[in-house]
């Protein structure tokens, strides 16, 4: 049995090493035999996208020291006019996984000449036959030193200054071309990122002669409007297609020589096949595995868990669902129950879009490999489909990680609800989404303290801060005969002023939650504590009384007149 080599890329050392791998070399037939020039292979992550990139590199590479070696025993070597072009052209490969978590644009700007200018120092050994204008072009790019003009012109130019040098064509690869985007996006830059990548890809793709061929990969088919306009050589091949349905993920073919050659027994494949297989890819409903869910797997002793559920951030996914209504959780309940939903399958991400359009969810989800479409129809001449959750190992993320991003989101917008009614001085609606915001994020365990008053004197607290731009809040102060809990001062002279006060039902003392609520309100009246708003000369005051019996939350009100 092969060792397992978790989370290597490297095509060249998974070979050298006699690792684990599955032959996707016929990747390169996909590649060769289309007229097209530029594919994109849109996947979810940890689908194998850089591991395939590297095994591009690596075939189609010229180098000094043949790598022939590593494809003689792979499914390629058996096709003579495919390895005709082993180790013929020059080859750009760049990835763009590190142009991410930036602050400005700046920063942004900077990660792009890092990960280009090392490619270009890759290819230093060209700079002998360079004329002096491209010489200082060539040292400015390694330097960061460009304008952004001549920067947005690099990749373009590094394949002219390739094809002078070797007399042949450029293999251009491109992994997670999607990444500066989606980060631009999240970090509010998706205006100058748009113009910049739009630019750079399009001179590097469009009427590039010096081109052969190009592979990007990334999670996302992004419209060709935002980045791709007029480039007509580019053939998305998504997992609603055919071509390359096979070369990213592991087959149930290649599944049963896993299962040959780690000898699982019959419980193994039945456990294995329940938790990581059921992806639906293709015209043909090719079924898939998770790969990554598979070699942690095989490296952990056959361990079922859901291997897949940290291997990167999902920011984008979770700013969607900030902004989903109370009907998205509701379809969301009913895939974790094991149903389906139907909604459109809307293949291209338009950015502008994402906000006004909360039915692209829900693909979201679909192409970045939380959920399969088991059955693809027509509505209005529109493409629609019936989503489920793929197998346990997502049921297992669905009910954790994104259960915990709807939740979230839910309880953001109750508690900005409960704080616009408060400044509106819609009590009654302010007590409703209140009660349900209290229930929502709190637990029995938050009241078992000796002291529960201070819990919910601090969750309140912490609450009314957000409201520091119209309210002066104090708390725990004297005024008039005691010391009340909290108050807010308004800044703005059309805001009513408040006072909370909170108490815990007393079991001995008190029959009912609703006597409590009284002894509260009574709190408030009999000790005077609106004295001091009166003495700062605010005249709409309103008393608000709070009970509390562990998780139930009952409120009053009252204008002092």
């Amino acid at each position: 049995m092969r060792p397992i080599g978790v989370g290597t890329a490297d095509f060249k050392l998974i070979k050298s090493q006699n690792n684990f791998l599955i032959d996707k070399s016929m990747l390169i037939d996909d590649i060769l035999n289309s007229v097209v020039e530029v594919f994109l292979f849109p996947r979810p992550r940890r689908f194998g996208k850089s591991l395939n990139i590297s095994l591009l590199k690596y075939f189609f590479e010229k180098t000094e020291k043949s790598n022939l070696t590593l494809f003689t025993d792979l499914q390629v070597a058996q096709h003579p006019h495919l390895m005709a072009h082993q180790g013929q052209y020059p080859v750009i490969d760049l990835s763009f996984k590190d142009v991410k978590h930036v602050a400005n644009w700046e920063e942004m700007s900077a990660k792009f000449q890092n990960s280009i200018a090392e490619e270009y120092i890759r290819h230093k050994y060209i700079l002998e036959t360079l004329n002096e204008f491209d010489k200082k072009y060539f040292d400015k790019i390694v330097n960061r030193k460009s304008s952004v003009s001549e920067f947005k012109d690099s990749i373009y130019n590094l394949s002219k200054f390739l094809f002078e040098y070797h007399q042949q064509k450029v293999v251009l690869l491109i992994d997670e071309y999607d990444t500066p985007l989606n980060d631009a996006y999240l970090s509010g830059l998706l205006t100058e990122a748009r113009t910049y990548i739009s630019t750079l890809y399009g001179t590097a793709l469009k009427g590039n002669n010096y081109l052969f061929k190009a592979v990007l990969t990334g999670i996302y088919r992004i419209s060709k409007e935002s980045i791709f306009s007029g480039l007509n050589n580019l053939k998305v091949c998504s997992i609603l297609d055919n071509l390359g349905i096979t070369q990213f993920g592991f087959t149930e073919a290649e599944m049963e020589s896993i299962f040959t050659e780690y000898q699982f027994t019959d419980a193994q494949k039945n456990e294995c096949t329940s938790w990581y297989n059921g992806y639906i890819w293709g015209k043909n409903q090719t079924v898939i595995y998770n790969p990554w869910s598979i070699v942690n797997y095989l490296s952990g002793d056959f361990n079922l868990k859901a291997h897949w559920v940290n291997t990167s951030a999902n920011d984008l996914i979770k700013e969607m669902i900030n902004n989903c209504s109370i009907e998205s959780k509701k379809d969301f309940e009913v895939l974790l129950q094991g149903g389906s939903v139907s909604k459109p399958i809307i293949e291209d991400v338009v950015f502008d879009h994402l906000i006004d359009n909360e039915d692209v969810l829900w693909s979201f989800f679909f192409f970045s490999g939380y959920l399969k479409i088991i059955k693809q129809y027509q509505i209005d001449d529109k493409p629609y489909g019936d989503f489920q959750i793929v197998n346990r190992e997502l049921k297992s993320i669905f009910k954790d990680s994104v259960d915990y991003w709807f939740n979230k989101s839910q309880t953001k917008g109750k508690f900005d609800v409960v704080l616009d009614n408060l400044v509106k001085n819609n009590l009654e609606d302010f007590a409703e989404y209140f009660t349900e915001f209290i229930t929502k994020v709190t637990s029995y365990y938050d009241f078992a303290d000796k002291e529960p008053e201070r819990v919910y004197h601090a969750l309140v607290l912490g609450m009314m801060v957000n409201l520091q731009s119209k309210y002066r809040i104090t708390s725990n102060r004297e005024s008039g005969f005691g010391r009340y809990d909290i108050m807010l001062h308004p800044l703005q002279e059309n805001l009513p002023a408040y006072i909370f006060e909170f108490k815990k039902h007393h079991q001995i003392k008190e029959q009912n939650i609703d006597e409590t609520l009284q002894n509260a309100m009574s709190q408030i009246k009999t000790r005077n504590y609106a004295a001091t708003l009166q003495q700062e000369g605010f005249q709409n005051i309103e008393l608000i009384a709070i009970a509390f019996k562990g998780k139930e939350v009952k409120l009053c009100w009252e204008k002092v007149v």
